[in-house]
């Protein structure tokens, strides 16, 4: 067992490997041998050459161009600035100096100047300064003259104060209430712009559009023809009635020919005028002479371009004898009631009342709608606007050739709704007017109406009605 024990662990050391014997060097802690380096080679001097090449061209050519609305380079000034600089302190000194002797002629004149004698005194009671104590009397001289005299001189610079304070705020209340002269509208071009047709008999005449109009255009400008007293809550007072026939009276008088071709309705029934024929009608609705002879000149010189903007009449002889045989002249002549009766019904659809504030502008008249018999074909019934302004109150209305005829057809046909007009956009008439200076349509002069466009109408379209009404 012994031996057996002996065997085993000499087979255990012949089979176990060998350790590694690790053997230690000292060659590099005695110094022997030195350690090794890195060589570091220069770049040269071409590179630092080259880019020092690039920075001094780059900064030569900005300096050498010009600026980009043509002003002179960078160098050219700063050369200019060292040429001139000796020429800029000459101008100095010759501004200096120029200053030293102007002060220098002040302070003469202010010391050679005459003093006035007299002292303004700030207050009469300096005559009498002094002791109150052993005056004697008569001692102080009666200074009442002399308190009179700056009482005066105070009331008067006070007044003259007043003036000028009164005449600053009125200068500024007119500059604020009045638009800049850039922002006042044009009066209307003496270029062709309405002429008259034929509505229907039942209707009468009315205006189309001669050209193409742009929106918010001023058309005509036209003076009234007649003007009397109008009320449209007492239109029948005997008072307003009688000067409406007395003014139709004296309009028929001077313009016969042009107010019986205009409203032949209207003559007919209050004058007993027979309506005349085709060609002696249309001669005076196709002259700008005619129905266009109150109209205002626009843009050009006084006395040019008036009735330009009246195109004519555009009546068919079959048109014409169909409307004037529905005007029939009363067989037992025209009694002074006919005359008043038709001037009430005339006034009632085709006056404009003048507002107190020439200010308002807008729709058309008021007044329902007639037939032949009316003044000359009555107009379709229509909104309270420019026409009947304050009619609650007796005030001026005036008639025109041309400005009344546009309330024929002033509202849109009965099938159409308001609610479908207001989606469209399309309410009211293509035209509105104002009476006298409004706004900034500073040229119309008083009782004058001046038409203008709400929106773009063409050519043939009617004033007073939109072609998709």
């Amino acid at each position: 067992m012994s031996a057996l024990r002996q065997r085993a662990a000499q087979v255990a050391r012949t089979v176990r490997p060998s350790g590694v014997r690790n053997t230690r060097s000292y060659a590099s802690s005695h110094g022997h041998h030195d350690a090794p380096h890195n060589v570091e080679e220069p770049m040269g001097p071409l590179l630092p050459g080259i880019l020092g090449v690039i920075a001094i061209a780059t900064i030569t050519y900005k300096l050498s161009r010009p600026g980009e609305n043509g002003e002179p380079t960078a160098v050219h000034k700063w050369v200019a600035k060292m040429t001139d600089y000796g020429s800029e302190w000459e101008r100095r000194n010759a501004l200096l100096a120029t200053a030293i002797q102007q002060a220098a002629e002040d302070r003469h004149l202010l010391n050679t100047v005459p003093r006035p004698k007299n002292v303004e005194l700030s207050y009469p009671e300096v005559f009498t300064h002094g002791s109150p104590y052993n005056v004697p009397a008569g001692h102080y001289p009666n200074i009442d003259n002399v308190v009179r005299h700056y009482q005066r001189k105070y009331q008067t610079e006070e007044e003259r104060k007043a003036k000028k304070l009164a005449a600053a705020a009125a200068a500024a209340a007119a500059k604020d209430s009045q638009a800049p002269s850039h922002l006042l509208r044009a009066p209307p071009s003496p270029l062709p712009a309405v002429r008259l047709r034929l509505v229907s008999p039942a209707v009468g005449y009315g205006l189309f559009a001669a050209r193409d109009l742009a929106a918010d255009e001023f058309i005509f400008h036209e003076a009234p023809l007649l003007t009397a007293l109008f009320n449209e809550k007492f239109a029948a007072d005997r008072a307003l009635v009688q000067s409406q026939a007395a003014s139709y009276r004296a309009a028929l008088a001077a313009h016969r020919d042009v107010v019986a071709a205009a409203y032949p309705g209207l003559a007919a029934r209050a004058a007993g005028v027979v309506p005349g024929g085709y060609e002696e009608v249309m001669r005076v609705l196709r002259e700008g002479g005619g129905l266009g002879m109150n109209l205002v000149g626009g843009t050009v010189g006084k006395g040019e371009g008036v009735g330009k903007q009246y195109a004519g009449a555009e009546v068919s002889r079959e048109e014409y004898e169909a409307f004037v045989a529905g005007l029939k002249v009363p067989s037992a002549g025209v009694t002074e009631a006919d005359t008043r009766e038709a001037c009430l019904d005339f006034f009632k659809h085709y006056a404009f009342q003048v507002p107190a504030s020439n200010s308002t502008t807008g729709g058309a008249s008021g007044g329902g709608g007639g037939g032949g018999g009316g003044a000359g074909g009555g107009a379709a019934g229509g909104t309270s606007g420019n026409a009947m302004v304050g009619a609650a109150s007796t005030g001026e209305a005036c008639i025109y050739l041309l400005g009344s005829l546009i309330n024929h057809c002033c509202t849109p046909p009965p099938a159409t709704t308001t609610s479908k007009r207001k989606k469209n956009g399309e309410t009211g008439p293509n035209c509105t007017w104002r009476i006298g200076p409004s706004g900034l349509a500073h040229f119309v002069k008083p009782r004058h109406i001046c038409v203008q466009a709400r929106r773009a109408i063409r050519e043939g379209e009617q004033l007073t009605e939109h072609s998709d009404w």
